[in-house]
């Protein structure tokens, strides 16, 4: 039993009370919009995609686009628990290039930029809308690379959760949703900025509540989970002013310059701004009515102010090690080519209905673990080379090449290790699941569960070892999903599956590795109740000129 002080206190008590959960009792009455929005906010449109020359403004268009704009119409029909049809009318839905526990997404994004790619000031992106909602004018770029410790840069965007957004429907355990789905924009931010030449890395581990107050947000409604700090490729400056775009006046009111506005030529060097001489400048309202803040006594609420403390040291653990025995240790298959990452977002789908129970390619399969495990930017010790708070286990269901078991992927080696385990593979789906993952097991032809010890890093990061962690686990995940879409396959995240029988069937046992996540992949139908396709670009003018006959 940990005492209320001991490092990882919260999180302990957390994992406890998640573990024995209960079903869920959802009031969709209290259910809060999907976006936030500042209606009064003088707004800046975004260009759809980036134009050949790589500009500012467009290189950003694109990438909050891709990360968590508006991109595609779905087509879905109503499924029972089995997956079967129920016959009702089908819905026409809006989606998001990446995936979101139940369809929710809680999170948004905060843009700092500065001359010569944008007016310095500090904005909200609206994804509805796609365009940049100038919260608070003045150039925050300095002062948030400052708090963030991160290195100098071009643009600073910061993922912040609206905890109600998912709370009302998943409760404490929404807490746990949020932070795998940070780590999925990070993923895909990180994957996106490739494609663009974008450079920079994530941001962890930073004061929230400094950053919070400078963003305007009051830690218990809505916080700042991570960032990413960015250099964008280097433009000239007439040739990024050329393509910036244009600005809109805010809904009800003219365009108005906010007292000390910093809109004039970068030409000559000023001191940066203070994160106090920001936050005493005006700053745009949002609207109304307010989503409801997280409940001040419940276990969530309690492990993020908990993660909120700054730690001691910032040491992390060692990564988690394989079993010290195997029943066998194999080559991973060797890696089909892909293109990229990207080549996966468009494609992407959540399967509601299952996969078709056909083999997976064993190149596919190898393709995919090397991109889950590959290093990554950020100011978490030792992910440059590879993740370092968690561990990837696959349970091979259909694979080419590779016997039905459960295998511990050594990215170093691209090696598999197959554990002692007493429970065969088949006792995954023996677990307390929910419809819809007995339905996706059935066909599917993988599943890979990222591990970890969520108290390992306590002593250096206290509870806020429990968040990065999961971050980590959610960044695997998507690496993985873009991947595999990439190769004409699918995956979905089922978050009842990382439970105790899972444990038991990977040979965790009275271990300190608990399975953080679990993505099931395979063949998507060839048909079925889910039709997804992308929105067009948007055209320069609201209104589309009609031809006029003689």
């Amino acid at each position: 039993m940990h005492t209320t002080t001991a490092a990882g206190a919260a999180t302990s008590r957390y994992l406890d009370a998640m573990r024995n959960r209960g079903p869920l009792d959802i009031d969709w009455s209290s259910a809060p919009t999907r976006h936030k929005r500042y209606p009064g906010a003088e707004r800046v449109r975004l260009p759809w995609a980036a134009a050949p020359s790589t500009s500012g403004p467009g290189l950003l268009g694109e990438l909050l686009r891709d990360l968590l704009g508006v991109t595609r119409v779905v087509w879905s029909h109503h499924l029972g628990d089995g997956g079967e049809p129920l016959g009702r009318p089908p819905m026409l839905l809006t989606g998001r290039p990446a995936p979101s526990g139940g369809g929710l997404h809680p999170i948004e994004a905060y843009v700092a930029a500065r001359e010569p790619h944008l007016p310095a000031a500090l904005y909200h992106y609206d994804p509805v809308r796609h365009v940049l909602e100038r919260v608070r004018d003045g150039d925050h770029v300095p002062a948030l690379t400052g708090l963030l410790g991160g290195a100098p840069s071009d643009v600073v965007i910061v993922l912040s959760a609206v905890f109600w957004r998912s709370m009302f429907k998943y409760g404490d355990f929404a807490y746990r949703l949020i932070c795998q789905e940070t780590g999925v924009l990070i993923a895909q931010a990180l994957a996106l900025g490739e494609r663009l030449g974008v450079t920079g890395g994530a941001q962890l581990c930073f004061p929230d509540g400094e950053v919070n107050r400078l963003l305007g947000l009051d830690g218990t409604r809505e916080s700042a989970m991570a960032a990413l700090t960015l250099s964008l490729p280097e433009t000239s400056l007439e040739e990024t002013r050329s393509h910036r775009p244009a600005s809109a006046s805010p809904e009800g009111a003219g365009v108005t310059q906010p007292p000390g506005s910093a809109r004039s030529s970068p030409s000559r060097a000023a001191e940066p701004l203070t994160p106090e001489q920001l936050i005493a400048r005006p700053v745009a309202s949002e609207n109304r009515p307010l989503p409801r803040a997280m409940p001040s006594g419940g276990l969530a609420a309690t492990l993020h102010r908990a993660c909120t403390r700054m730690p001691s040291q910032a040491a992390a653990p060692d990564r988690p090690q394989p079993p010290a025995s195997t029943a066998r240790t194999i080559a991973a298959p060797e890696p089909a080519p892909l293109l990229h990452l990207t080549a996966g977002v468009a494609r992407r789908a959540s399967p509601l209905a299952g996969y078709r129970p056909v083999p997976m390619p064993g190149g596919a399969l190898g393709a995919v673990l090397a991109a889950a495990c590959a290093g990554y930017p950020s100011d978490l010790p030792g992910t440059e080379k590879s993740p370092a708070a968690t561990a990837l286990y696959v349970l091979s269901l259909r694979v080419d090449g590779l016997p039905r078991a459960a295998y511990w992927y050594d990215p170093a080696n691209h090696a598999l290790h197959r554990p002692f385990t007493e429970a065969p593979i088949d006792a995954v789906t023996t677990g307390r699941l929910l419809p819809n993952t007995r339905v996706a097991l059935r066909g599917a032809a993988a599943v890979l569960i990222p591990v970890g010890d969520p108290l390992a890093g306590a002593p250096a990061f206290g509870d806020r070892w429990y968040r990065m962690q999961q971050m980590e686990a959610g960044l695997i995940a998507q690496r993985a999903t873009l991947a595999a879409t990439a190769l004409g396959l699918a995956a979905r995240i089922h978050s009842d599956g990382a439970n105790e029988t899972t444990d038991e069937v990977l040979g965790l046992g009275d271990g300190p590795l608990r399975s953080l996540s679990f993505l099931v992949m395979g063949t998507p139908p060839t048909g079925g109740p889910l039709v997804t396709r992308p929105i067009p670009g948007p055209v320069d003018e609201e209104v589309m000129p009609c031809p006029t006959t003689a």
